[in-house]
């Protein structure tokens, strides 16, 4: 390998993520575009074609006009249905395309799903089977096995472990797009109010089947840059009701320097979730939630998203300052949901790429 770029979200998910590395794909075409994701969140991609995409298991890579392979990694959770047919909604584009699933990723079925339909609703769950699942794996009985070998309507695509390794190898330009954010994992989020996996650049690389000499070159430098995603104002799932609208379920707390709001409150329209589409919950900045996960995600170029959301201009100007430190930088803005939409800072001075900045985020009001 030559290049190994990761997308991180570095908040509660649905920072755009789908957006950055599909405009990545575009114009820095990676050759490998590799997921480990679960059908529990989608990832949208607009593409400078005007072409939607919106996925949960297929990367928004797939745009790269150089792309050779697809691969989905041993950590993920693959839904089949729900594969096969993103696959035949892209199957224009991916006619030449070597599709590689790791034969240890596991199978998401209904049987999952009914398991989780009541249970989970006390801590916000989606409820698309993926825990259900991934506890079928970890339990290992031979009789029972949720594995992607095992699976006939995947058997096309579904590789050896040593193929998927050579295939990793072949690769020069590799991105990588993580799943869901930094703060719902399981081990350094607001247990139990997360998903069921760790979010985190280590844990990425791993569900990805990336070893550690795939890392580094002859001398020891790093191969990978980890490029980490966060909006302006973060969001979590929704909360639970019943028929009567009693609160039954609660999908998390927050970062004591933020607090909840309303879409209302801040003059936009209400975002529903990708694959619930219940009504989001929606929250101030937080400087403690970005520093903490740029720092342990090795973060060092940052994509804000969701700038046009912020009506004044101070407001931005700490947001800014909050994510920008001696370790990373704001290099790309987002101010709507299409390619044309992400804007490219310019390396250079602290002063002058926060004024352009500004510049972007005015013209864009």
């Amino acid at each position: 390998m030559d290049t190994i770029k990761m997308v991180v979200d570095l908040q509660y998910g649905s920072t755009g993520k789908g957006l950055i590395v599909g405009y990545l794909a575009e114009n820095e075409a990676p050759d490998t575009v590799i997921t480990s994701w679960a059908p529990n969140a989608g990832h949208t991609y607009i593409s400078s074609q005007g072409r939607k995409f919106i996925h949960t298991h297929l990367a928004n890579g797939i745009v790269s006009p150089y792309l050779k392979r697809v691969l989905l990694g041993p950590g993920s959770l693959i839904n089949p249905e729900q594969l096969l047919e993103e696959i035949r909604a892209c199957e224009d584009m991916l006619k030449y395309i070597e599709i590689l699933i790791h034969p240890h990723a596991a199978i998401v079925t209904q049987r999952h799903v009914d398991e989780e339909a009541g249970p989970m609703t006390k801590i916000g769950s989606t409820k698309k089977g993926v825990g259900a699942a991934m506890i079928q794996r970890i339990r290992r009985n031979p009789d029972d096995l949720n594995i992607a070998a095992n699976c006939p309507e995947l058997a096309q695509y579904v590789t050896t472990t040593m193929s998927y390794r050579a295939a990793l190898r072949e690769a020069r330009h590799v991105l990588i797009e993580g799943a869901q954010g930094y703060g719902l994992s399981m081990y350094h989020g607001f247990y139990p109010y997360t998903t069921s996996r760790d979010v985190s650049t280590w844990q990425i690389l791993a569900d990805a089947g990336i070893s550690y000499d795939m890392l580094v070159d002859k001398y020891q430098n790093t191969r990978l840059q980890v490029i980490g995603t966060c909006r302006t104002y973060p969001i979590r799932v929704a909360n639970r009701y019943d028929t009567e609208g009693m609160q039954v379920g609660y999908s998390g707390p927050c970062y004591d320097d933020q607090v909840e709001t309303s879409f209302e409150d801040i003059g936009q329209q209400t975002e529903l979730t990708t694959v619930t589409k219940l009504p989001r919950r929606i929250f101030t900045f937080s400087g403690k939630q970005i520093q903490e996960s740029i720092e342990y995600n090795g973060a060092r170029e940052v994509f804000l998203n969701f700038v046009n959301y912020v009506r004044e201009e101070r407001e931005l100007i700490g947001i800014v300052a909050a994510i920008e430190s001696d370790q990373a930088i704001v290099r790309w803005i987002g101010t709507g949901p299409t390619y044309k939409d992400v804007h490219v800072i310019d390396r250079g001075a602290r002063a002058l790429r926060l004024n352009q900045i500004i510049n972007i985020w005015k013209a864009q009001r």
